[in-house]
This record gives structure tokens, C-alpha cells and sequence, in this order.
């Protein structure tokens, strides 16, 4: 049996050697310049059970072993579908690349930096395992989510020796976030606020995620209070609020209540609640977290006189009446006031002529009037708040002195 160089290569082109490459040129001239000497050589004679065919493969194979097995591309990175989680939790990102010959390194990167190179010696990340007649190559990265983690990419990158550019997928991770304990600025428990004057409270709920809702509420106590937002018969509660994201992607929300306080909130507890959601699924329960100020409410006193004007003859003793309608703490001092010569002026209780004018008895009594008693006159009550002034009553002395 003969053979030419020519047939020798067209069959050999037919072994499955992969890519055809500056390699697999090489190797065929090799195997060209072994057919041309054979041709040489002339009639070979073959032993029964062989070919030269056969014979020219094995010295071929033996020659270059690289061509024994195909090379092929890495598959395109599969993740692992993660939900969202709250900080503290571990979570574990799984990468897989299927195929891939020589097997491909498998890395996660958190943006730009790397965070798991994998665990295999060799670099193909953690490992390897077979579907099939598949190889995949895998990386599981396992750590504990913090705040830094929320809405960052973590990114799986494939690459090859085989590959012009690494193959990527990307995930992010929904971290909720327990957010600050609440706090109210504003007018604190020491500070007295004047009835029916406009004031503002702020509370502030910082470093959360997602965003937490407030409510405000007023009463004796958390389980009496009421719902501002909800509304208080006859009374106005405004609320506005913002939020802002911080650098590590929490969010701050503030909420600021602006109320006119009455008397009867004197005493009354003025409560921040704060509800934030936790991540589907978990174990932990939805956060709600609160806090509180006294409130303490003051009013200057509130005057009324009895009557407007009062008659009465001279050497007659008259009680010009006045009352406290209220007084928010009461009223520590009464005093009376006289219109004379342009101006008021106190009258001085001397207990001879002019009688009363005290906390527990407001009212002026004058004996023995005089022409001179005849003027106006104002009732007036101080307290811590400050001092509350009446209407004015007219004293008109009739007669004539003796």
C-alpha cells in the first residue's frame, strides 16, 4: 500500500484537533514532510490489524498533546437571586460560570474592589462540579450585610485565557436599615409655653432604611393620645416633613409639627412614634420607636370686671367688683389702678379707706368716698406668665363734700 503527503493531510484534517491554528499548521507540515519520505520509501508493507493511518495519528498526537482535548469559551456568569436583607444578616452571593476549557476564574468585586478571588489553588474560584458532560465552575462569597452594602454593585467577573474581555453580571442588595432612636428639638419640658401662641417641634428620625414614618401624638399618656395627623376637633395641627439620603444610602427623615398649645394641654405628653419596615421574610418584626416631652403651658391672668360704672353718694362705701377668670400658674399678686391726672396710678391698700384687692378677694372696697375717689379704675393679676389687665369701671361720687 502507498500513500502520498497529500491524502495523509486531508485525513488528518479530519481528527478533531480544535481551533485551526499557528500550531496546528506547524504540526501538519511535520506530518507533510513524514507522508513525502514515506512516499519515498515506497510500498509499505503493514502488519495485519494496523495502517499507517492509524500509525501517522499516534506519532501526531504523541508529538503535540495539546491538541487531545478542545479548547471553548466560559459561559456567561448565573447568580443567585438574592432578597432583601436587614443589616447583620449573612448572605451568600453565588456565581457560575458553565464550560470552559481551560476553566475560567470565577472573582466577585464589590464596585471596583475585590472581594473573593475564590478559594481554589488554582484560581478557578472555589471550585468545580459537572453537569453531564458539563464542567461549571462556581464562587459562593459569604459575609454579613452592613448599611455600606444597600443599592452597591456586586459584580461576578469570568475571565479566560481564551476571552478578548472579561464577561460580567451584576446584582444589589436591598439592606434595611433599623434607623436612629427619634428626637425632638423644640421647646423642651422646661420651658413654659404661652397659650394660644404659635410654636414648632421637630423630630428627627436619622440613618434608616427604607424610610421610616412618623406620627405624632398628644395626650396624658401613649394610650389616651391622639393622632395629630388624624385631627382634633376645633383645633389646627400642621405637619410638614422631608427626607434626605445620606452617603452611606439611608435615608434621614424629619417631621416638624406646628401647634398653638392651650390650656388644657398643661400637663399633656407630646409623643414622636417612628415605624420602619424590616425585610420581607425575616425574622425580625417591624421596628416602632418613640419619645417624648412634657408640656407645660402658661396664660397670663384673665380679668373681668363686675360692672362697668358705679354711683354712689359721698361719705358711702362702694365695692368696685373684678374677677379672675383664669390664670395659668394662678395669680400671685392683685392690684388696682386709678386714672388721675393723665396717667393710672396704684391705689394703696391701707386698710382704712381702701380694702381687698388679693388673690382670694380681687375686689376694691372704699369707704367713706370722696369727690376725689370719682375717676376710673382697672383691676390687675400677675403671674409667672405676667400680668393681665381688666376692662376699665367708672366711679361716679355724687353730692358734695362737707
Amino acid at each position: 500500500m502507498q500513500y502520498t503527503g497529500t491524502p495523509v493531510v486531508e485525513e488528518l484534517k479530519r481528527i478533531p484537533i480544535g481551533p485551526w491554528n499557528e500550531t496546528t499548521r506547524s504540526t501538519l507540515k511535520v506530518v507533510k514532510m513524514i507522508s513525502i519520505n514515506l512516499d519515498r520509501i515506497g510500498t509499505v508493507a503493514v502488519r495485519q490489524g494496523f495502517s499507517l493511518r492509524l500509525t501517522l495519528f499516534i506519532v501526531f498526537v504523541s508529538l503535540f498533546p495539546e491538541i487531545r482535548t478542545q479548547t471553548s469559551l466560559p459561559g456567561n456568569p448565573i447568580l443567585s437571586i438574592i432578597d432583601a436583607k436587614n443589616e447583620g444578616d449573612t448572605v451568600t452571593l453565588t456565581c457560575t460560570s458553565y464550560g470552559g476549557n481551560p476553566l475560567p476564574t470565577v472573582r466577585w468585586y464589590k464596585n471596583t474592589q475585590l472581594v473573593d478571588p475564590g478559594s481554589s489553588p488554582n484560581g478557578n474560584g472555589d471550585g468545580v462540579f459537572t453537569v453531564g458532560s458539563t464542567t461549571a465552575t462556581y464562587n459562593n462569597y459569604t459575609f454579613q450585610v452592613s448599611r455600606s452594602d444597600n443599592a452597591v454593585s456586586y459584580i461576578c467577573k469570568v475571565n479566560s485565557s481564551l476571552l478578548t474581555s472579561e464577561l460580567t453580571r451584576s446584582l444589589r442588595i436591598e439592606v434595611y436599615v433599623p434607623a436612629d432612636n427619634p428626637i425632638i428639638s423644640g421647646p423642651t419640658a422646661a420651658t413654659a409655653l404661652d397659650a394660644n401662641k404659635n410654636y414648632n417641634h421637630t423630630c428627627t428620625a436619622a440613618n434608616g432604611y427604607p424610610v421610616v414614618n412618623i406620627v405624632w401624638r398628644l395626650g396624658t399618656s401613649f394610650g389616651t393620645s391622639q393622632d395629630l395627623s388624624q385631627g382634633v376637633s376645633g383645633r389646627t395641627f400642621r405637619i410638614s416633613e422631608s427626607t434626605t439620603t445620606n452617603s452611606d444610602s439611608t435615608l434621614t427623615k424629619v417631621s416638624v409639627l406646628s401647634w398653638t398649645p392651650i390650656t388644657a394641654d398643661n400637663g399633656n405628653i407630646l409623643f414622636c412614634v417612628t415605624t420602619q419596615l424590616t425585610a420581607p421574610g425575616g425574622s425580625v418584626p417591624n421596628i416602632t420607636k418613640s419619645t417624648n416631652v412634657l408640656i407645660s403651658v402658661q396664660q397670663i391672668p384673665i380679668l373681668r370686671i363686675l360692672n362697668t360704672s358705679y354711683t354712689i353718694e359721698v361719705g358711702q362705701a362702694v365695692t368696685l367688683g373684678c374677677r379672675i377668670v383664669s390664670a395659668l400658674p394662678p395669680a400671685t399678686r392683685v392690684s388696682w389702678s386709678r386714672f388721675v391726672n393723665g396717667v393710672y396710678s396704684l391705689v394703696a391698700i391701707d386698710n382704712v379707706r381702701y380694702f381687698g384687692s388679693t388673690v382670694s378677694n380681687p375686689n376694691l372696697t372704699i369707704t367713706n368716698v370722696a369727690l376725689s375717689d370719682a375717676t376710673t379704675y382697672q383691676c390687675s393679676a400677675t403671674n409667672n406668665a405676667g400680668t393681665g389687665n381688666s376692662g376699665m369701671t367708672l366711679l361716679t361720687v355724687t353730692g358734695s363734700s362737707h
